[in-house]
């Protein structure tokens, strides 16, 4: 039976295959990219090159180093999502490192690189750790990430079976007026970065009254080349003209619709926007909306007569942006 030890090792080794001189994998890339326009190569790049700072075996070590390794290993189902790169790899590394087998489904939308994943892990000595399946039967357990509306299947078909469900989720920003230059760039990433289309790019700003929306939107324009992407395009003139042709009040930077309105979520190419003059309004709205909102804590799935099982924490969860020292505000029980 492998050890806690040895599936760390295969990591590493894993970790050091994530570089652009692996044709294999910059194949996998391009021919995602072919098939899915918003799996742009620089971002998968990005997200590759991040993860491979964290599959070294200090960081594997600390990331595990509260868990226990799983005496009797459970089948563990992974359906997979594909809004953003890589994004089910982390449920991958969890369910392995726990001392579980995984059984993964890749999403339709991101499957060359991670079936890529699978077979390298595989062929470093964790084949019969890792089997990729288009139907998940016969599974202990189930991590299943979708949509809102597949949400309810995943409910009622994994009822009867210990399961770590998601759905769709957005995240809100607060700012108090001291943000520094750098702060608002960082922002701008957690707006911007994969398109906005990850549960952790924020979709709602609160201000405070006394800071000048145009300051934040100034530092926002770094991102303006979004414009040239088609299918941003394409949302960023579809909203605009519905604006436009309901006569809302709206701001525009040529590239995003800013508009005042309290709610969580915010179209594509769009961000809505509050001004706040106490904290209780914020939580008023955060108490009334947290099962729309990313919490920072990830859940744990705990199988029955087994007190260690499939973790999921904080501590790599920078994989698809830079955090700084900033005001942001994420809650909600799920990720992703």
């Amino acid at each position: 039976m492998i050890t806690r030890e040895d599936c760390i090792n295969k990591f590493v080794e894993l970790g050091k295959l994530f570089t652009e001189e692996n044709e294999e994998l910059s194949a996998c890339i391009r021919r995602t990219y072919v098939e899915n326009n918003w799996l742009v190569e620089d971002n998968y790049w990005q997200a590759i090159r991040e993860w491979k700072t964290k599959l070294t075996k200090d960081s594997l070590l600390s990331f595990v180093q509260e868990y226990t390794w799983s005496t009797s290993p459970k089948k563990v189902g992974i359906i997979m999502a594909g809004n953003i790169p890589m994004v089910g790899f982390h449920d991958l590394l969890c369910v392995l490192l726990s001392g579980h087998g995984a059984n993964i489904k890749p999403s339709s939308d991101d499957k060359y690189v991670m079936l890529y994943i699978a077979k390298a892990l595989a062929n470093l000595g964790l084949e019969e750790e890792i089997t990729v399946v288009e139907r998940l039967d016969k599974i202990d357990a189930v991590i299943a990430t979708g949509s809102n509306n597949s949400f309810r299947y995943f409910e009622h078909y994994f009822k009867h079976i210990p399961n770590l469900l998601r759905k769709n989720r957005k995240s809100l920003a607060i700012l108090d007026g001291t943000e520094t230059d750098e702060q608002l760039k960082d922002l701008a990433d957690d707006v911007f970065q994969y398109f906005g289309l990850g549960c952790r790019n924020v979709s709602l700003l609160f201000l405070p009254k006394s800071l000048d929306i145009t300051r934040v939107l100034d530092h926002f324009m770094q991102y303006a080349e979004l414009s040239n992407h088609n299918k941003f395009a394409n949302n960023y003139t579809y909203h605009k003209a519905l604006l436009l042709m309901n006569t809302e009040q709206h701001l525009d930077t040529g590239f995003l619709l800013p508009k005042e309105r309290l709610e969580l979520n915010a179209p594509l190419a769009c961000i809505n926007y509050a001004f706040y003059e106490s904290d209780t309004e914020i939580e008023s709205f955060i108490q009334e909306n947290e099962s729309e909102m990313n919490k920072e804590d990830y859940e744990e799935l705990i199988q029955e007569n087994d007190t260690t099982e499939i973790n999921e924490n904080n501590k790599l969860k920078k994989e698809y942006r830079t955090r700084k020292k900033r005001r942001i505000l994420r809650r909600r029980k799920q990720i992703r």
